[in-house]
């Protein structure tokens, strides 16, 4: 995203924060086909991926007023998105156990939804693994796959050139895959990790 585009959107966020019903639509209508792939992604489910749309979004509304806050609102959006999808499948397994109490197979859903669960565990030790990284090394990662930003826009806001920025990056994950592999992590959610890098 270009800087007058970002500028642009900065003041559409400030505007939904006002209450401003006509930025929100802008918003919304900028934004839902990210959240619903995202969504129907893990839920196999248009009906419900069009829910977590919907449950997104008012989230959002009823709490614009710390939108003004948030300084990337792509990676505040992923996490939101993330966390709903998560309750979401959270709650389908929840019933599926109930209604089939014997649980000798294990059905697409049930891997779907311990997936998610691990990769969500996963984040955690990749959050104490990056502690462990040089400073450079973590700032970059976070900026790239935390924060969502592009290299070229993280090589501008620290003033080093896309090639450094890469470096840093390769480097970085390298780190976290030896700190994993080799650390108290479980196989399973070192192997969701793994795959989240891909």
């Amino acid at each position: 995203m270009h800087k007058d585009e970002t500028a642009g959107y900065s003041l559409i966020i400030a505007q939904v924060a006002g209450g401003d019903q006509l930025a929100f639509r802008k918003l919304f209508d900028d934004y839902r086909n990210k959240v619903f792939t995202y969504a129907i992604r893990y839920l196999k489910s248009k009906a419900q991926a069009e829910e977590i749309v919907q449950n997104v979004f008012l989230k959002i509304w009823l709490k614009r007023d710390g939108l003004i806050e948030i300084k990337n609102f792509g990676g505040y959006l992923r996490t939101v998105t993330n966390n709903a999808t998560l309750d979401a499948l959270k709650k389908r397994a929840s019933e599926y156990k109930y209604k089939n109490e014997s649980l000798q197979e294990w059905s697409d859903l049930d891997n779907a939804t311990e997936e998610a669960i691990l990769s969500k565990d996963a984040q955690s030790y990749v959050a104490q693994a990056l502690e462990k990284l040089p400073k450079q090394q973590k700032l970059v990662y976070q900026m790239c796959h935390i924060d969502g930003l592009k290299q070229k826009e993280v090589a501008e806001k620290l003033n080093i050139s896309p090639l450094t920025v890469k470096v840093h990056l390769r480097e970085a994950i390298k780190g976290l895959k030896v700190l994993l592999k080799n650390g108290e992590a479980a196989p399973l959610i070192t192997f969701v990790f793994l795959g989240m890098l891909k």
